[in-house]
């Protein structure tokens, strides 16, 4: 039984593990930075003297922002 799924044409294990190498798209890094900005009001909320609900909505506003433009203006392509 051969386990292997590399083909017989030539290619090295190098090349085929190039190919099925994830990449990052633009949605993706939207993606990260929503928890990011989040966390950011979190910890302004802590360590002013905002309270923490207050530097959350703060930065809630630019998430909300980063949403809109995934959604609208720049939706991922290739969704089955």
């Amino acid at each position: 039984m051969n386990r292997s799924r590399q083909s017989d044409d030539g290619d090295s294990v190098v090349e085929t593990v190039r190919e099925r190498r994830p990449t990052v798209a633009p949605a993706d890094l939207l993606l990260t930075t929503l928890p990011a900005l989040l966390l950011a009001g979190w910890a302004a909320g802590v360590l002013s003297a905002l309270s923490v609900s207050v530097a959350l909505a703060i930065g809630t506003l630019p998430a909300l922002g980063i949403v809109g433009y995934a959604l609208f203006y720049d939706p991922p392509n290739g969704c089955v």
